[in-house]
């Protein structure tokens, strides 16, 4: 095992506080602004979770390119799926309380409401805590699955466990299409279930994967600054730095597409969505998610030789991992709280999940060796060229 913690005892102290006082806020604002607590629940939680699957997903990808060059550093997104079990048991909060969230799940709503109650059907409580249940386990079951494989190698050099987690990739990538829809349309479509969108699912997948990718690439830099992947060169780099600026193009492709689509067609279902995201202050908070998703990145990593300039690369990660949480922010909050005002609840909740995360992530990477020595792939990612 590497044994070797990121954190020094003031750092994990310090995340280990953070997670305490966001556990404080969250009890508080129970009591006092019961709806935004949970919605600062759910909104930092999603973040993380998925974050976390869609890190397993370029693993899949990895796996069914036969792709070497990320071998090196496949521990960080190995280690980012740490936080699943914690993210199941956020979800299962907010199922607690979701009443003060969905609309729909008040049972009066239906009655009242034709359109509610023409989607009964799927939008009721028990369907939609059963399909939760159903979507975590499945995410759960593949992660533990592909990680035991790929610690068993560690010990065993078995290239037959490469071939089984090729196989297992497979699986996982067309179970992961059909629950990740799933997850996009209950937990975040349906806070305003009035509204609906055929590219939402897709427009949540490419936020999702460029913030996995931003991650990866910032947390493989940085662990690389101190001491660990030392064959880590500009080659990497390039690649990770290419990642990201692709699919920063790709998300901004996906908002204008549902955008301008929704704005074309004038449907008075459909245009309520980007109404209230236009006015009352949230114009601005979606300009924002622009410029940190979109904007930025690419003009930072437009160059290849910025692509591979770790400083460059790093401020193109940070301002996407910002641009992340911009972009849940517009479509969260203004279903709740109508105008653009930040609550008090919102940045300690965040922070308190986000110090659960690098607790967690710390803890994965420091149980396994650093790098996958057995891997049948590893001499062509130690000798990566572009």
């Amino acid at each position: 095992m590497n044994h070797r913690s990121l954190l020094d005892p003031r750092a994990r102290s310090a995340c280990a506080v953070l997670a305490v006082l966001g556990a404080a806020a969250f009890l508080i604002g129970l009591k006092a602004a019961p709806q935004r607590a949970l919605a600062g629940l759910l909104l930092g939680n999603v973040y993380f979770l998925m974050l976390s699957i869609t890190a397993l997903v370029f693993i899949a990808i990895s796996n069914l390119a036969g792709a070497g060059w990320p071998v090196l550093f496949r521990r960080v997104p190995e280690a980012m799926t740490s936080y699943l079990p914690a993210g199941a048991l956020g979800m299962l909060i907010v199922l607690l309380g979701a009443h003060s969230l969905y609309h729909w799940a008040h049972p009066a709503a239906a009655v009242h409401d034709l359109l509610l109650h023409a989607k009964a059907g799927y939008l009721n409580l028990p369907f939609w805590a059963v399909r939760a249940v159903l979507i975590l386990s499945l995410w759960s079951a593949f992660a533990r699955a592909l990680l035991k494989n790929s610690r068993l190698q560690d010990a065993d050099g078995d290239v037959a466990r490469t071939h089984k987690n090729k196989r297992l990739s497979a699986v996982f990538m067309v179970v992961f299409g059909a629950t990740f829809t799933l997850a996009s349309i209950d937990w975040i479509m349906s806070l305003e279930p009035h509204w609906y969108s055929t590219m939402f699912p897709w427009y949540m997948f490419g936020g999702a994967f460029l913030h996995a990718l931003a991650a990866i690439a910032l947390l493989t830099v940085l662990l690389n600054q101190r001491g660990f992947f030392t064959p880590f060169n500009e080659h990497h780099r390039h690649d990770l730095g290419k990642y990201v600026f692709s699919f920063g193009i790709f998300w901004a492709y996906l908002w204008f597409c549902q955008f301008l689509l929704i704005w074309y067609a004038n449907i008075p279902e459909e245009i309520s969505y980007y109404a209230l995201r236009s006015s009352r202050g949230w114009m601005a908070v979606q300009a924002l998610s622009l410029l940190a998703n979109f904007i930025v990145p690419s003009a930072l990593l437009l160059r290849i030789a910025s692509k591979k300039d770790e400083r460059i690369l790093i401020a193109a990660c940070l301002s996407v991992c910002a641009g992340r949480g911009l972009d849940l922010y517009v479509m969260v909050m203004p279903s709740l709280s109508g105008a653009a005002r930040p609550h008090w609840l919102d940045l300690p909740i965040f922070l308190g999940l986000a110090g659960v995360f690098i607790l967690l992530f710390d803890r994965a990477f420091a149980a396994a060796p650093a790098v996958p020595e057995k891997d049948p792939y590893l001499v062509e990612s130690l000798h990566h060229h572009g």
